[in-house]
């Protein structure tokens, strides 16, 4: 678990402040905590040779709702440990009791789906919305398995009339275009685990510029935080990226922004239908 996570801090620096019981916890979730992320509570307790109750109100100390939240961070960030072979051979493991190829990565998903409508928040939402409708140009980042998901937010933003520019490696001429961009313009970095950390340094290097950033990402916890971060869970059964939920989010946002401002939108897709037309892009029946 990387020493530098926040709730490995608050764990290390909370000792003080902390009950005797769970100083004990505390020091069992540092050194264990790969076994508390898939123990039950009363595994736990025991485990750790405290009661139950304890458990509990040890999770709210950290400003969890109780244990089973608790446990989910605990578990998200073992998972975002795992190598690419580890995530495999889980995957592989848990195939064997699939009813269909389906199941795997539909149950996942749909379990994403609904941890996204649990984790909402409209007041960050409503922020979003207004951060990339005043943007004078919006940057969108998004590397590696996050690619497609920046492209999609890239591509559709642009289709409904917004200056966008999109980065799907960061280079030095990433740092050179966000050198001359005008202090109306918004970075979007999208990232999910394993957190890169070229993404981190750019979102520092927009941050150092005072221009508006929005992270989209799957944790309070999560090292890629914005001047505005919209949640949407991504945890995987398999090696390979499960974005069911976070490409609803960027559809989503998209959607508003496009009837927010009809006129605009209009114009936009007006545009594009002519120029699809004179070049004939698509085959017709």
């Amino acid at each position: 678990m990387p020493a530098d996570h926040p709730l490995i801090r608050r764990l290390k620096e909370g000792a003080d402040h902390f009950s005797p019981n769970q100083r004990v916890l505390a020091r069992y979730v540092l050194g264990n905590h790969q076994t508390v992320a898939f123990s039950t509570i009363s595994q736990f307790a025991e485990l750790a040779g405290v009661s139950e109750a304890s458990v509990v109100r040890f999770a709210k100390v950290l400003d969890f709702s109780g244990y089973p939240a608790l446990q989910k961070e605990i578990r998200r960030l073992v998972r975002a440990e795992l190598r690419g072979v580890e995530r495999f051979r889980l995957g592989e493991a848990r195939n064997g009791a699939a009813r269909t190829p389906l199941d795997l990565v539909a149950d996942k998903e749909r379990d994403n789906l609904a941890a996204l409508y649990e984790t909402f928040d409209a007041r960050a939402y409503a922020k979003a919305l207004a951060m990339l409708r005043g943007a004078g140009e919006i940057v969108v980042a998004g590397t590696r398995s996050a690619t497609p998901l920046a492209y999609q937010l890239w591509f559709a933003l642009a289709k409904i009339g917004y200056r966008t520019t999109r980065v799907s490696a960061i280079t030095p001429e990433t740092y050179d275009h966000l050198s001359r961009v005008d202090k109306d313009a918004c970075v979007v970095v999208i990232g999910y685990p394993r957190y890169l950390r070229e993404q981190v340094r750019l979102l520092e290097y927009a941050k150092s510029r005072k221009l508006a950033t929005l992270t989209i990402t799957d944790s309070v916890f999560s090292p890629l935080q914005g001047s505005v971060s919209l949640y949407a869970p991504a945890e995987s059964a398999s090696f390979v990226a499960f974005h069911c939920a976070p490409l609803v989010l960027i559809n989503t946002l998209v959607h508003e922004l496009s009837v927010a401002d009809k006129a605009k939108t209009l114009a936009a897709l007006e545009r594009f239908d002519a120029v699809a037309e004179s070049q004939n892009y698509f085959v017709k029946d």
